[in-house]
């Protein structure tokens, strides 16, 4: 019985060892293999591309660097752009200046040729003025009530007796009441007027009175 576990045991012990034995042999002969049976790095990086796996960096750099490009060419065209739009606006700025500075000149052109001509017009003016305001001063006004009166006046010297009434006239224009004399002339009859004018000795006065008597002026 014992010499039988004997040879069990050695025949167990012969079959390990052997497989030991094939086992290194075999991995002796994978490390001794030549260039042409394992694949070259290149050939490993191409396989991996092509199931699927994950680029190396070697691959993934000129991706990057062509993007990178054409961010900056963009960014370029941008900012040629904007320069340019910069730019014509900067020139539409200039000519709005000009048409300014142009716009002023002219206006300044023109005021002092309006100053020109106002100096050239004051005289004139002044004159003018000085005219109607003569004329105010030399119009004959009647009141709505001496109205009555004057005519009641009138009417006295219309019947009075030329000589003495041209005489009574002439007294009271010495006696600075020229404006008087006329309004009564004024309600007088033109007959009676007339006769009265021309009795009058003095015919500056008379040439005086009928002056007056064409500025003279009802208020209302």
């Amino acid at each position: 019985m014992k010499g039988k576990k004997r040879i069990i045991i050695l025949a167990v012990l012969g079959a390990l060892s052997f497989a030991a034995s094939f086992l290194v042999s075999g991995w002796l002969s994978g490390e001794k293999a030549g260039p042409g049976l394992q694949p070259t790095t290149a050939q490993a990086q191409q396989g991996l591309l092509e199931v699927g796996e994950v680029p190396t960096p070697a691959s993934v750099q000129p991706v990057t660097i062509s993007m990178k490009e054409r961010e900056l060419d963009r960014l370029a065209k941008e900012l040629r752009l904007k320069i340019g739009a910069y730019n014509a606006k900067q020139r539409e700025l200039e000519k709005q200046q000009k048409r300014i500075h142009l716009a002023e000149e002219l206006l300044a052109k023109q005021a002092k040729e309006l100053e020109a001509l106002r100096m050239q017009l004051m005289a004139p003016l002044t004159r003018l003025r000085e005219a109607k305001a003569d004329l105010e001063n030399s119009r004959v006004l009647v009141a709505k009530l001496e109205k009555a009166n004057l005519k009641h006046t009138a009417a006295i010297y219309d019947k009075m007796d030329t000589a003495s009434g041209s005489e009574i006239l002439v007294g009271m224009c010495k006696n600075k009441q020229e404006d008087d004399v006329v309004k009564i002339l004024f309600y007088m009859s033109e007959r009676a007027a007339a006769k009265l004018l021309g009795e009058m000795p003095d015919k500056d006065i008379a040439a005086e009175l009928c002056q007056k008597l064409k500025k003279i002026q009802e208020e209302g």
